[in-house]
This record gives C-alpha cells, sequence and structure tokens, in this order.
C-alpha cells in the first residue's frame, strides 16, 4: 500500500471517532426529565415574627430551698468604730553638718619650763578651694642629767614652724601650693660641764620650702592626664657666736621638677614619670681653709631620673601588677649611671582576706645637709656628702584580715646599700658633742610583723616589732641603728568625751663608735664603741572635751623617766608633764 492512501485512511477514521464523541458528550449534557414548566398568579400568606419577651436562663431540675438561719453569722451584731488618737509630727531641726569653725588654738605648759602653743586657721566649707595656716611653737629652758645625775652643758631649745596651704579644685584641674617655714634653735649640749658657754655652743637651723602641684583630671578618663610637682627649699646654719666667723656657715639649695604622666585603659594604665632634682651644698669660704679639717666645701649634685610603667589588673581583679624600671643619671662628681627595676605584684584571696605581694626595687638617694640635720640635728655642719645607691631592695610578705576587727602582715626586705652614711662622734672639730659621717656599704636584712585591732571609732590598738640584721663591710656595727625595734600604740574614745592616747617605742642593741678605750668600750675590727643601751619611752596624752569647743588636755612624755642616750653623750628629758587647753572659735 503507497504511502499517500495510507495517510489518507487514518485521516478517515479520525474523523469518524470525533464525530462518535462528540454526540455522546451532547447526549450526556443536554439529557433532561419529563417536567412541565408554566406561568401562572396565586395568593401566599406569610405568618409575621413576633420576638420573644424574656432573656435566656438556666433551668435547673433541683429545686432550691431558702436559707431561714445563719447559725454562724449573727445579721445583728453591733459594730462599734473606734479612733485612735494620733500624735502630730514633729520635724527636728538638729543640724546634719558639724559646723566648722576658722580657729583652732592649742596651749600649755610643761614642767621643765616648756612652753608650748599650736595656732590653726581654716577656710570653712568651699565647694572649689581651701586655705590654711598653721603655726607651732615649743621651747625648753631647763637642764639635763644623766643616769649617774650628772648635770650637762645647757640644753635649751626652741623649734617654730609656720605652713600655709591653699588648695583649687576645678572641673578639669587641681592646683596646690604650700609655703613652709622651720626656725629651730639649740645647743649642743653633749658635754659634762654645766657651765659651759651657752653662746659657743649654740646652733640654728632655718629652712623655707615651698611646693607647686597642678594635677589633671578631665571627665573623659581614658585621655592622657599630668601631675607635675615643683619643690624648693633653702637652708641655713647660724653664724658662729664671733663676729670674724660670720661666713663659715652652711648653706643649701635645692629643687625638685617632675611631671607623671599617666593614660588609663580598660584594665592598664600606662604611666611615666620625668624628674630632676638638684642639690648645692656649700660651706664656709671656696679655696680657704678656717683650721685644720675644716675648710671651704662647695658640692653641686643634679639627678635625673626616667621612670616608665604600667599597672594592670587581671584574674577578675584579683591579680594586680605594676611592672617597670627606674633610669638615674647621678651628676654629682663623675656622671654615673644606674638602672633599677620596679616591680609590684599582689594577688587577693578570698575577698581581700589575704594577700600575698612582691616588690622589687632600687633607687639612688640624694643626702642633703637638711636630710642628715632631720635625723641628727647635732651634726657638724662642715661634713662631706656622698648620695646612697640601693642596688635592689627585695619585700616580700602577706597582708590579712582577721575577722571583723583584726588585720595585719607579715613582710621581709633584703636590702643592698652603697654609701651608707652613720653618724659617729667628730673629735676633730668639736670637744665631742657634735657628730660627723662615716660611709660604708652593708646588707640590711629587715622582718616585720604587725597587727591592728580596731572596735569602731572607740578602740585602736596597732603593734609593730621588727627584726634588723646588718652586715657591714668596714665598720664593725651599723652605728645608732637598733636590730630590735617595738611600737605599740592605742587610742580610747570614750562617749566622744574623754580621749586616751598611749605609745610605747622599745629599740634595742644600739651601738656607738668612739675614738678611745674606756671601762665600758668594746674592741672589734680595730674599732672601738660602746653599747648605748636599750630605748624605752612611754606617753600618755589624755584630753577631756567640756564641750565641742573647749577642751582640756595633759600629755606625759617619757612615762617611765628613762635618762636613755638619744645619741652618744646626749641623754633625753627624762620625764615630761604638759597640761594645756584646746579651744575653737
Amino acid at each position: 500500500m503507497s504511502l499517500h492512501k495510507r495517510l489518507k485512511l487514518n485521516l478517515s477514521n479520525m474523523r469518524l471517532l470525533f464525530i462518535l464523541l462528540f454526540t455522546t458528550f451532547n447526549s450526556i449534557a443536554f439529557s433532561q426529565a419529563d417536567i412541565f414548566e408554566t406561568e401562572g398568579k396565586g395568593n401566599r400568606d406569610i405568618e409575621r415574627n413576633s420576638r420573644i419577651p424574656s432573656y435566656p436562663k438556666i433551668l435547673d431540675n433541683i429545686p432550691q430551698n431558702a436559707v431561714i438561719t445563719r447559725p454562724l453569722l449573727d445579721l445583728n451584731q453591733r459594730i462599734v468604730i473606734k479612733k485612735d488618737t494620733i500624735e502630730a509630727a514633729s520635724v527636728e531641726t538638729e543640724q546634719m553638718l558639724n559646723k566648722f569653725y576658722p580657729f583652732y588654738l592649742k596651749a600649755g605648759m610643761g614642767s621643765a619650763l616648756m612652753p608650748f602653743a599650736e595656732l590653726y586657721v581654716n577656710s570653712t566649707r568651699s565647694r572649689n578651694s581651701y586655705y590654711g595656716f598653721h603655726a607651732k611653737h615649743l621651747s625648753f629652758l631647763g637642764t639635763i642629767k644623766d643616769r649617774e645625775n650628772q648635770r650637762y652643758a645647757p640644753a635649751g631649745f626652741d623649734k617654730t614652724s609656720l605652713l600655709g596651704t591653699f588648695e583649687t579644685f576645678q572641673r578639669s584641674t587641681t592646683l596646690l601650693g604650700q609655703l613652709h617655714y622651720l626656725n629651730h634653735g639649740f645647743h649642743y649640749y653633749g658635754l659634762t660641764q654645766e657651765n659651759a658657754n651657752a653662746d659657743s655652743l649654740a646652733q640654728r637651723y632655718q629652712t623655707v620650702d615651698a611646693k607647686l602641684v597642678i594635677d589633671t583630671h578631665p571627665r573623659d578618663t581614658a585621655r592622657f592626664n599630668v601631675r607635675a610637682t615643683a619643690n624648693f627649699r633653702y637652708t641655713s646654719t647660724g653664724t658662729p657666736y664671733l663676729d670674724s666667723l660670720k661666713d663659715w656657715k652652711a648653706r643649701e639649695q635645692a629643687f625638685n621638677v617632675n611631671m607623671l604622666g599617666y593614660y588609663k585603659t580598660e584594665k592598664n594604665t600606662f604611666h611615666g614619670l620625668l624628674g630632676l632634682r638638684y642639690n648645692g651644698y656649700a660651706y664656709g669660704i671656696l679655696d680657704s681653709i678656717l683650721m685644720l679639717s675644716d675648710s671651704g666645701l662647695l658640692r653641686k649634685n643634679p639627678i635625673f631620673d626616667i621612670q616608665p610603667g604600667v599597672k594592670s589588673y587581671l584574674l577578675n581583679q584579683h591579680f594586680f601588677v605594676d611592672a617597670g624600671f627606674n633610669v638615674s643619671i647621678d651628676g654629682g662628681g663623675s656622671t654615673k649611671l644606674y638602672f633599677f627595676p620596679n616591680v609590684y605584684a599582689q594577688y587577693a584571696f578570698a575577698q581581700n582576706s589575704f594577700v600575698p605581694f612582691l616588690s622589687l626595687g632600687g633607687q639612688v638617694k640624694q643626702i642633703s645637709l637638711f636630710s642628715l640635720y632631720s635625723l641628727n640635728p647635732y651634726i657638724n655642719p662642715n661634713v662631706l656628702i656622698q648620695n646612697e645607691i640601693n642596688p635592689y631592695d627585695i619585700q616580700l610578705g602577706f597582708n590579712a584580715k582577721m575577722g571583723k576587727n583584726f588585720h595585719g602582715g607579715i613582710s621581709a626586705n633584703f636590702i643592698k646599700i652603697n654609701n651608707r652614711a652613720f653618724f659617729v662622734t667628730d673629735t676633730l672639730m668639736s670637744s665631742g658633742n657634735r657628730f660627723t659621717l662615716v660611709y660604708d656599704s652593708l646588707n640590711h636584712t629587715k622582718i616585720e610583723g604587725k597587727l591592728t585591732y580596731q572596735s569602731g571609732s572607740k578602740l585602736n590598738v596597732n603593734l609593730i616589732a621588727r627584726y634588723h640584721s646588718y652586715e657591714m663591710l668596714h665598720e664593725a656595727r651599723a652605728w645608732n641603728l637598733p636590730n630590735v625595734e617595738v611600737i605599740l600604740g592605742g587610742t580610747y574614745n570614750l562617749f566622744d568625751k574623754l580621749l586616751v592616747k598611749t605609745e610605747v617605742n622599745l629599740a634595742m642593741n644600739r651601738f656607738a663608735k668612739v675614738d678611745a678605750s674606756t671601762p665600758k668600750t668594746s674592741f672589734e675590727n680595730n674599732q672601738y664603741f660602746v653599747k648605748l643601751g636599750s630605748i624605752i619611752d612611754a606617753n600618755l596624752g589624755i584630753e577631756y572635751r567640756y564641750n565641742k569647743r573647749l577642751s582640756g588636755f595633759l600629755q606625759i612624755n617619757n612615762l617611765a623617766a628613762q635618762r636613755y642616750l638619744q645619741f652618744y653623750n646626749y641623754p633625753v628629758i627624762p620625764i615630761q608633764v604638759l597640761a594645756g587647753i584646746t579651744c575653737k572659735f
């Protein structure tokens, strides 16, 4: 069969299939039942709706009986209302802040012809400034005896100090200024010659000290802050009693300028200090000789310091570390450079109940005539001054809280000291009543324990005990320094009416170097020395406050009446009783 015929036959079959499907669908879609439809007219009545007049309710098939009696509740009980009397409120007009009085005066007299006076002048409350003035005078007109009741040379003294302070607090800056004046006259009384010429033994130190501090503290703590400090001090000794020797006295000028900068972050504080220390000491006339071993002196000593470091709080604020170093350039004589570590670390256990610590440091300690006079006023002003060097100072220990009222700690220091100045009797330019200096190197070990008991503001007791060990290089002993120290102090406040203060100082194993052998001297390392004996100094102070503005006081010094030697040939006043009054106005 040809292809053309085959296609024609297929088209005919498709037409038949399509006609069959169309006929079937049409019969299904348009098939109808036997129903007849017609149109017409008729009437249909619709019944009208009516609204039910009642609301829905629950119909219970259990009838409820009315309650006739209530045996637990008497509805006829009479109710009585009572009105309590309320007292009228009272407003206390007591002043919350204590009134400030600008003046405070304390004056008295001692048993050994010892007048005493002290005056404070302060500003009252102010938001941004403060000023104050303090004056103090103490003098002694009596005589001093030793333990054998031997009367010594004239020992009178007078000491007057004046201090003025001004401070202002601004939004981002604090300014502090101070001016201090000290006038101290005394006698070199370390001679057993009660009729000695007092004028030939007289000495007088005068010092003027000025201080200025500028501290910046912007509101934004994440900024660089600066604290600048400047100090100036001038010290001079008295003119010798002979007019021809008026130029043979000591004069000293010193200043200290430093700038501390610090920058705080969340956990760290970066800090750095730049400083300059200068001390200029002069005695007599330079290049002149008054007598053997007494010639003019001049010493100029600048020291430049650099101290960078960083403070950090770590381990959830329990661990604190301050790490840095010190660099000091000493320009006295030959210029020397010193490097010292400066590290301090502590860790707090149990909410600061137990805090062990460790520190490592060192320094160049600038020695001056004023610092030597502050330790021993009976030093000869004609001295050779050298700076003290501490290559290292290692300290370790802990602080602890023991219960609610006790806290204390134990520490140990291991210190290397070069050029340590020691006071020894001067027999070349004095009759043994003045002191000169010897320098030596040593290893100093100090163990210290302290304990404090405090019961609110009523009772406070402090105890400090120290043990010292000195390993000297050349000298037989560490002259005038004790091996054992005990300090016990306490205050008691009875209803803010009676105040009692006591202090006991104990120092043992002190030695003094001498030049000649006596029955009481010892000999070691080609040196003679004597034992100075122990210091037992107990002081008691009592104050009775008559009111808030007026009180009376009683002060007893050296309560045990011990005529101990403060320095060799220098016994102290055996007992001092001072009594006086204080007042505010």
